[in-house]
C-alpha cells in the first residue's frame, strides 16, 4: 500500500469589521470585536477525512487530541505534520495559521510470516546464520498470542561489529535452497541512540536503502528485539515483484538491552576476497585468484587481470581460530579505502573500476583501513592450455588430449569441451588443469570446486574437486577472464 498525498485544508482568513473591512491582505488584522484574540482552526485528519477540529488561539499550542473514541477499527500510531507521515508533529509548536495534522492509522491484519534473524558476526547465532545461509529454530522470532497485534520477539547476544536484520525466509521445499523474503532492516529500528550512546548504527552491507540496510551493534550485550508488523500497510518498492522489496511505514523494531552477553567473544581471523560483476559474477568465490593473503595485518592479492568495464570490491570471511569454523564477514573494502595515489588507477567510492585494462596488485592495511593499488605492466602470465581431468567414466586422473578445451566460436573468453563427459557413478570427480607439457613444471594451475559459481544438486562443491552426485552426461567450460567453471547437464 503506497502513501496517498492529501490536500492541506485552505487557510481561513480572520475577518473583523470595525468601521470598515479587514481583508486577508492585512498583515495584522488585530483583535476582533470585543477584544477577543484571533483563533485558528486545527484539523485532525485520517487520510482526507477530517475527524475533529479545534479552535486554537494565535500563538498557543494545539492539543494532542485522542482519536481512540472516534476511530475504533484501526490502530492509531501518532500524529504527523505532513500527509506523507514522515515527521511526527511537534505539539510544542505555536499555532499561527490554520493547520492540518495527519494521523497515522492502519487496519489490523494477521501476519502469517515467520520472521527470523539473518546476519554475520562473532556470536554463535550469527556465525551459524552466515547471512541467512542457515535458519535453525533458534533464529526464528516467537510470535505473541495476540488477536489484535502482530508482535514477534527474540533475545540474542551481540558483540560490537556484529551485523544483522530480520527476514521472512523463503525455502524451496524440493531443493532446500534458502533465499530472503521480506526484510526489516535498520530503517525500522527505534531509537538506535539512547542517553548519548549509539548502541546501533544503520547501514553497511549491500542494502539499497535504510529499510533493507544492516543493523550494526556498537555495544556488547544481550538484547531483546520486538518486531511489530502491520501487513495492511505493506507495499512494494517501485512496484517491484520481488518479495524482499516489500516496505512498510508502520512496522517498528524496538529493543532492550537486558544485560551482558552470555557468551565470550571468540578469537577469530579475517581475510578478504575479491568479488565483482564479471570477475566472479558477484558470486562469493574464494580461491587462489580472488583470496587475499594476510601477513601481520597486511592483506595482499597480486597480478589480477581486470578490465576497465568490470565493477568489483572486496568482501570478508571470518575464521574461528579454535574450531576452524568459517563464516561470511561484515567488513568490506571499497573505493572509500583507496589511498590518494591509488585513485589515479582506480575509480569509485563504493564499488571500484580500474581506469584501463591490465594486471593489478592490491595491498590492504587492516589497521589503517587503506587500500593501495599498483598496475603491473611488467607482469607476463604463463601460457598453457586447459584440460578437463578426473576419474569419471572409467578413466583415471591424467592429461588426455581428447579432453583439451577449445575456444568458443561466439565468446572468445570461453574455453569448452567439444563433447560432453560421461559420469558413470556418483562420487566420480573432476577439475580443470592449466597445463603446458613443454615446461619443467607442466601443471601450471588447477581449477576445482572453488571456481564454480552456481550450486546444483547434481554435484558437490564441499571438497577441492568437483564431486558428482548424479550419473549422466555433462558439458564443461571455463571462462578465461573470471576462471568460472560452468557445468551443464545434457538433457
Amino acid at each position: 500500500m503506497k502513501r496517498k498525498l492529501f490536500t492541506i485544508l485552505p487557510l481561513l482568513c480572520g475577518v473583523a469589521l470595525v468601521m470598515g473591512v479587514s481583508s486577508c491582505d492585512d498583515p495584522d488584522p488585530g483583535p476582533g470585536p470585543g477584544g477577543d484574540d484571533e483563533t485558528h482552526t486545527v484539523s485532525y485528519l485520517d487520510g482526507e477525512t477530517v475527524l475533529h477540529t479545534e479552535e486554537v488561539e494565535d500563538g498557543k499550542t494545539a492539543p494532542e487530541w485522542d482519536p481512540s473514541d472516534t476511530v475504533t477499527d484501526k490502530t492509531f500510531l501518532g500524529w504527523y505534520g505532513e500527509p506523507t507521515l514522515t515527521h511526527a508533529y511537534d505539539f510544542t509548536t505555536p499555532v499561527t495559521d490554520d493547520l492540518s495534522i495527519f494521523g497515522s492509522f492502519v487496519s489490523y491484519q494477521e501476519d502469517t510470516r515467520r520472521w527470523a534473524l539473518a546476519g554475520s558476526g562473532q556470536t554463535e547465532l550469527l556465525r551459524a546464520s552466515n547471512w541467512g545461509t542457515v535458519f535453525n529454530d533458534e533464529h526464528y522470532m516467537v510470535k505473541e498470542d495476540n488477536d489484535s497485534a502482530n508482535i514477534y520477539t527474540i533475545e540474542i547476544n551481540l558483540f560490537s561489529g556484529d551485523q544483522f536484520q530480520f527476514t521472512d525466509p523463503v525455502i524451496d521445499e524440493e531443493t532446500g535452497a534458502v533465499s530472503w523474503g521480506h526484510q526489516r532492516g535498520g530503517g525500522y529500528l527505534v531509537e538506535p541512540t539512547r542517553d548519548g550512546t549509539e548502541y546501533f548504527s544503520v547501514g553497511g552491507g549491500l542494502g539499497a536503502d535504510n529499510y533493507t540496510s544492516n543493523i550494526t551493534a556498537n555495544v556488547d550485550g544481550r538484547y531483546k528485539f520486538t518486531l511489530t508488523t502491520y501487513p495492511a500497510g505493506d507495499f512494494q518498492k517501485d512496484d517491484s515483484p520481488e518479495t524482499y522489496d516489500n516496505r512498510n511505514y508502520y512496522d517498528t523494531l524496538e529493543w532492550v538491552r537486558v544485560g551482558d552477553s552470555t557468551e565470550s567473544r571468540p578469537e577469530t581471523t579475517t581475510t578478504f576476497f575479491m568479488k565483482g560483476a564479471e570477475i566472479t559474477s558477484w558470486a562469493d568465490l574464494q580461491n587462489d585468484h580472488t583470496l587475499m593473503v594476510e601477513t601481520d595485518g597486511i592483506h595482499t592479492l597480486n597480478n589480477v587481470y581486470l578490465r576497465a568495464s568490470d565493477e568489483f570490491m572486496f568482501a570478508s570471511i571470518v575464521t574461528d581460530t579454535a574450531s576452524g569454523e568459517v563464516s561470511e564477514g561484515n567488513a568490506y573494502i571499497r573505493g572509500s579505502n583507496l589511498t590518494e595515489e591509488s585513485k589515479a588507477l582506480v575509480t569509485g567510492e563504493a564499488n571500484m573500476k580500474v581506469v584501463v585494462d591490465g594486471y593489478y596488485s592490491f595491498t590492504y592495511d587492516a589497521e589503517a583501513e587503506t587500500l593501495e593499488v599498483t598496475k603491473n605492466d611488467e607482469y607476463t602470465p604463463t601460457v598453457a592450455s586447459y584440460y578437463v581431468d578426473g576419474n569419471f567414466g572409467g578413466r583415471s586422473w591424467g592429461i588426455d588430449e581428447s579432453l583439451k578445451l577449445t575456444q568458443n566460436a561466439v565468446d572468445p573468453d570461453v574455453m569448452e569441451l567439444a563433447t560432453p563427459i560421461t559420469v558413470s557413478a556418483a562420487g566420480e570427480q573432476l577439475g580443470i588443469q592449466y597445463y603446458n607439457a613443454e615446461l619443467a613444471s607442466p601443471y601450471v594451475d588447477f581449477f576445482g570446486s572453488a571456481y564454480v559459481a552456481v550450486a546444483d544438486a547434481s554435484y558437490d562443491l564441499s571438497a577441492a574437486n568437483i564431486v558428482f552426485n548424479t550419473p549422466g552426461q555433462y558439458n564443461i567450460s571455463i571462462d578465461t577472464y573470471s576462471h568460472i567453471i560452468t557445468i551443464t547437464p545434457v538433457v
